[in-house]
């Protein structure tokens, strides 16, 4: 066994971090009509124009049918643009909209805000590493919890 008596407790306190998170994010963009479940589309689509849909979910570690709902809602916003390719009828090209595009650069900044409320209390020199940890911890979850193709 590798864990110690107290490991249960990042369990907890990453629970925790993300529900205020969340919260935050939420707050920040319900002028927009967004919630943190549907901004992370427009980041994504907009650095990658003609992003495919099927893409869109490898990236995103989600149920299809979860960035599938997201992504008509916005769609339905007036956000983004959904095409069928013409290379491949059975496939779903992403764009923003203009009014997606706009909405951008609010989102990189309102986003940068709440992490920088987040590591508010955490020396400069330590982000990088705080946040390459929360990366290996959230891919080894991704990775218990992915089945296994050869098994």
């Amino acid at each position: 066994m590798v864990t110690s008596s107290n490991d249960p407790d990042i369990l907890k306190w990453l629970s925790i971090a993300n529900r205020y998170t969340r919260i935050a994010l939420d707050r920040r963009l319900q002028p927009y009509r967004l919630n943190a479940s549907m901004y992370y589309y427009i980041l994504r689509i907009h650095e990658r124009p003609r992003l495919t849909q099927d893409k869109l979910i490898n990236l995103t570690y989600l149920n299809p049918s979860n960035v599938t709902r997201a992504i008509n809602q916005l769609v339905n916003l007036g956000y983004v643009r959904k095409r069928q390719s013409k290379a491949d009828k059975r496939v779903y090209e992403l764009s923003l909209t203009k009014r997606g595009e706009e909405l951008y650069p609010e989102i990189v900044k309102l986003r940068q805000e709440v992490a920088d409320n987040l590591l508010a209390d955490v020396p400069v020199e330590q982000h990088d590493e705080l946040v390459a940890l929360v990366r290996q911890l959230a891919l080894r979850a991704v990775e218990n919890e992915t089945p296994k193709l050869n098994n």
